[in-house]
Formats: C-alpha cells, structure tokens, sequence
C-alpha cells in the first residue's frame, strides 16, 4: 500500500518530542497498535541523530516514518539525509525560501518520499500553503508551538484556519500542537487528515490508553 492510501483517512501520529531513544522507543511499542504515523521529532533527532530514523523504521515497518527535520537551508541534503536513512515523510519549514524548499521538493521527488512544510512561525498560513504547494510541497502542517502554548491559544481560530488551509490547498492536512482528546474531534470535521499528538500520550503514565481514546475520536469524528 502506498503512502498516499494510507492517507485515505484520518491518521494519528505521535510526535516523539524526547531526548532519550530509549523512553522514545518505549512509547512507540506501547502504542503502536493505534499509531499510524512515527515522528522522528526534532528535538529527538538532534539528540540521537539521524540514526534514530532508521531505527524507528527498522523496529516498525509497518508504520509510517516522519523525521521533522523543520528544515530551513540545504534541503536537498537535508531532505536526501533523512530518506536514505527510512523516512517516508520528511518535514521542511515553511519558512525557508523558496529556493530551499524547491530543492527540498527535488530530493523529495529522487527519493520517493514526501514532503511536508510546517507552517510553525508563518504569520499568513493559507497564503504560504498556497505557495507551498505550488512549489510542490505534498502537505502542510497547521502547527502551534509548545511556547505558544503558554500564553493560550484560540481553538477556534486554528479550526478554522485549518479549514481554509484545506479548502484553499486541498493538500494533505496535519494538525499539531497542543491537540486534545475534546479538540482532535474539532480538527478532523475541519479536514485535518493527521492529528498529530506528543506530550498527552508520551507524558502520560497510561500512554497506550491515551492513543486509543485519540485513535477512536478521530474515526468517530471523520
């Protein structure tokens, strides 16, 4: 099954946002039965390196492999670096210029992996999705940081810039940042194809439990 109808329907992905490959490792066997997507998360590739790609593809084939690399210089290398080492998805930032992210889409297509631009930072999110995949970015991620986070974020207002993201682009969709079990619901009726979670299930003490009450909102919702 390709990649692309993996994507027929909602997906969760869980955003191993640690530093240690260990605890990374124990989270993704304890959910894995209702985790779609692995995220290599940035701050888990720059403690371990690239290695922990190919680990995590090695340890779960089944699964889909995402290294957020948020790349902002030398796609070419940087998308290339983390296809050879297993990604099936590699994440650029929606910030770069567009030179990069049009090599970034070069290494992506000789690779044969996709690419996704997080639109973390962008201050005009539908217009820079619409360029993005113009310049040939698969997907795009409706992203809010874990700093943004402290100073409160309006539910409502990332619903429906996910809307419009979806209706403007009609590119695959993920929704990251703060997700919970009361808003998953919420992104997936605005057409997020991904909802993307990391802390509500890696620091919680019932991990597996947690992914299987996101796993289950997302399809009641879709």
């Amino acid at each position: 099954m390709s990649i692309v109808e993996k994507f027929m329907f909602p997906k969760l992905q869980l955003a191993l946002d640690l530093l240690e490959a260990e605890k990374a490792l124990k989270v993704a066997l304890d959910t894995r039965d209702y985790i779609d997507i692995l995220e290599a998360g940035t701050p888990l590739i720059k403690s371990t390196g690239i290695s922990i790609v190919r680990l995590l593809k090695n340890l779960f084939p089944d699964k889909i492999i995402l290294a957020d690399m948020k790349t902002l210089d030398v796609g070419y290398v940087e998308v290339s670096m983390a296809a050879s080492a297993g990604a099936d998805i590699v994440s650029i930032s929606g910030l770069a210029p567009d030179e990069v992210v049009k090599e970034a889409v070069r290494a992506a297509k000789e690779k044969n992996v996709f690419l996704m631009a997080d639109l973390l930072g962008v201050k005009f999110q539908v217009e820079r999705a619409i360029e993005l995949k113009n310049l040939g970015v698969n997907m795009v991620c409706a992203h809010t940081a874990i700093d943004q986070e402290k100073s409160g974020v309006d539910i409502k207002e990332k619903v429906e810039m996910v809307k419009r993201i979806v209706d403007s682009t009609k590119l695959i969709v993920s929704a990251a940042g703060g997700i919970t079990l009361e808003t998953a619901g919420m992104m997936v009726k605005a057409g997020a194809k991904i909802i993307v979670v990391g802390r509500a299930i890696t620091s919680n003490l019932e991990p597996r439990k947690v992914a299987a009450d996101f796993k289950n909102i997302i399809l009641k919702h879709y």
